[in-house]
Formats: structure tokens, C-alpha cells, sequence
């Protein structure tokens, strides 16, 4: 990157020429327009001046950071409803060069991403099929369950307090689910489960679940948030999903939701 190219450059630019523009008209009413020279006449020429500065400030700085409001919503796109972002990189200074390196992540995240959704589907697949004879029912539903207040635990690393949580979010589900029924853990804070029966049933049954919890080392309560889905037939339907139980979870992340199931 060029140092000319640089926010800092265009900051002390845009900075120069707005101090400068109250200046400049001062001047040229001194020089060309004498009998303005009252104190109304100078006041309304600095205040025009002042306001005018301000907005070529306003204009720059807003065209400026377009790139970045740009990518929020283009991440905000592709976390939620797993679309690519689209953005032509005009500038190269370090918004540029942000928003590029951006789109160039999430690119390799979702390339690296469709492998680990197949072969997660396919295993659902096949657990799926020897648990259905066993619950006396298709296993169709499928729900992304997250402790709310995972982060503030990561936070304080307290791995004690987090396996307990874990375990005790486990016991909760176990209580609401049927014969058959599959319950996986899925990362840090997080159960898959994969339930038979209608959408409608499986969701007041984990409404149940996701109030408030308890573990045995300290009154703190606990709550889980939950996306739910219905499959489609085969491994692709199932890593498809997946896929839309994260985006639900992230979206429900993002509005700040706590203890709910959509």
C-alpha cells in the first residue's frame, strides 16, 4: 500500500481542506466584498462557510466507509441466510484491504465448511436410521440447542463450571425426549437432536428444556436457545439443515434472544 493511500492521508486531508473553507471565505469577503464587512454580514458568511465544511466532511467520511457498511451487511447476509458476499474493492487503503481479506475468508470458510456438512449429514443419516425402528416413528426434526450464556463462561475459562453446564443442559434434554430419539453434543454449549412427531410438538417440548437450569456448584441460572428444522430425504438434506439450524442460531445471536425457539 502506497502511504498516500492510507486513511490517515485522507483523514488529514479531509481535516485540512474543512478547517480551511470558513478561512477561505473569510478572505474572499474581506477582499471582494468590503461592505459585507458588518458583524451580521461576518457572522452569516463563517456560519454558511461552517456548514458547508461540514457537509463536504460528512459527504467524504460517508463515501469513505462504504466498503465497511457494505461488508456488515454482507456478512450479516452470509452468516443468516448463507449468502455470498458481492463487493467490487475500489479503495486500497485499510478499508479496502479489510474487506478483502474478509471476502477472501469467509470464501475459504464456506468452501471448507460444504465437506464438514456432508459428512456431519451422512452420520446423522446413518445413526438415524438405526434409532428410527426404535422410536416407533420417523426422526425428522431436527434442533441446534446453545447455552445462552456460553460466551460469559468461555470468558471467565472456568472448564469446571462449563462441563457442568454441558452436563446439566444433557440431563434437561434427556427429560423431554422420547425412546429413540437421537441427543448429540455439538461443540462447546451446544446439542444436536434429532426428534420424531410434528414440528408444533417438538417445539413445546423444547420450549420445556430451554428455561431456566441450575448446575450444583453455584445459584447461577441458565437458559438455551434453540433453531429447529424438518430434513429432507437423504445425507444432502440433512447437511442442508444443518446448515440452516446454524444460520437460525446465529441470527437469534445477533437480535440477542435468550431462552427461545424458533
Amino acid at each position: 500500500m502506497k502511504w498516500y493511500q492510507s486513511v490517515a492521508v485522507k483523514s488529514f486531508i479531509i481535516a485540512f481542506i474543512a478547517t480551511h473553507i470558513p478561512l477561505l471565505v473569510l478572505v474572499a469577503v474581506v477582499t471582494l466584498r468590503p461592505q459585507w464587512l458588518t458583524p451580521w454580514g461576518v457572522l452569516g458568511a463563517a456560519l454558511g462557510a461552517t456548514l458547508l465544511a461540514t457537509a463536504v466532511v460528512i459527504g467524504t467520511l460517508w463515501r469513505l466507509f462504504r466498503p465497511l457498511r457494505l461488508a456488515a451487511d454482507g456478512l450479516a447476509g452470509f452468516m443468516t441466510h448463507g449468502r455470498q458476499i458481492q463487493l467490487s474493492i475500489g479503495s486500497q487503503d485499510e478499508i479496502g484491504r479489510l474487506v478483502q481479506l474478509l471476502v477472501l475468508s469467509l470464501a475459504h470458510l464456506d468452501r471448507g465448511r460444504a465437506p464438514l456438512l456432508q459428512s456431519g449429514g451422512g452420520s446423522i443419516e446413518r445413526r438415524t436410521r438405526l434409532s428410527e425402528s426404535q422410536a416407533g416413528g420417523q426422526l425428522s426434526i431436527m434442533a441446534l440447542l446453545e447455552v445462552d450464556q456460553w460466551r460469559a463462561l468461555d470468558d471467565s475459562a472456568d472448564l469446571q463450571r462449563m462441563h457442568e453446564v454441558q452436563a446439566a443442559l444433557h440431563r434437561r434434554l434427556q427429560q423431554v425426549m422420547a425412546g429413540g430419539e437421537l441427543l448429540l453434543p455439538w461443540g462447546r454449549g451446544r446439542f444436536l437432536v434429532v426428534m420424531k412427531g410434528t414440528l408444533l410438538s417438538a417445539r413445546e417440548r423444547l420450549e420445556t428444556a430451554c428455561q431456566r437450569f441450575f448446575v450444583p456448584s453455584g445459584p447461577t441460572p441458565y437458559t438455551c436457545s434453540a433453531a429447529l428444522d424438518v430434513r429432507s430425504g437423504g445425507s444432502a438434506g440433512w447437511a442442508s439443515a444443518l446448515q440452516r439450524l446454524d444460520q437460525r442460531l446465529f441470527a437469534l445471536r445477533l437480535e440477542g434472544g435468550a431462552a427461545l425457539v424458533v
